[in-house]
């Protein structure tokens, strides 16, 4: 069941459908049916972490940009560099979870699990950023 906000755009297969004017729900029967709300995706410019990477990999095959076998296993790739990563941190469940879902080819679930780790990962990198921020601005004065 996908519950829809009214107006809402979302891809179904790579087609692009829309909600109306009303809130709504819609039940997808078949298990094989692709799903991403376009509120759920990456622009390519903000591919710019690992985490983010991941996400927008399963976000490739969702929208039926990425081919099904070569992007499960580039995911998949993705995947098992972030659980080198965070092995031993309090994201490795979440990690392994989002493992689990793409061996098991459920890519939404993917998404929304890696979801959870993008502000984490944000907060961990921030000192970093910020770093090569102030970097990059006296290396220009």
């Amino acid at each position: 069941m996908l519950s829809l906000k009214a107006d809402e755009k979302f891809l179904v297969n790579g087609a692009l459908v829309q909600n109306g004017p009303k809130r709504g729900q819609i039940r997808l029967p078949d298990n094989n049916v692709n799903v991403l709300r376009l509120s759920d995706c990456l622009h390519p410019d903000e591919i710019n972490t690992p985490v983010r990477r991941a996400y927008y990999l399963a976000q490739l095959i969702l929208s039926g940009d990425a081919a099904r076998d070569a992007g499960k296993l580039k995911l998949t790739a993705a995947l098992y560099e972030l659980d080198k990563v965070f092995a031993g941190t309090s994201l490795e469940t979440q990690i392994s979870k989002a493992l689990l879902s793409a061996a098991e080819e459920r890519y939404y679930s993917v998404l929304v699990t890696l979801k959870r780790v993008l502000p984490i990962e944000q907060q961990l990198l921030r000192p970093f950023t910020n770093k090569a921020h102030h970097n990059t601005l006296a290396s220009a004065s």
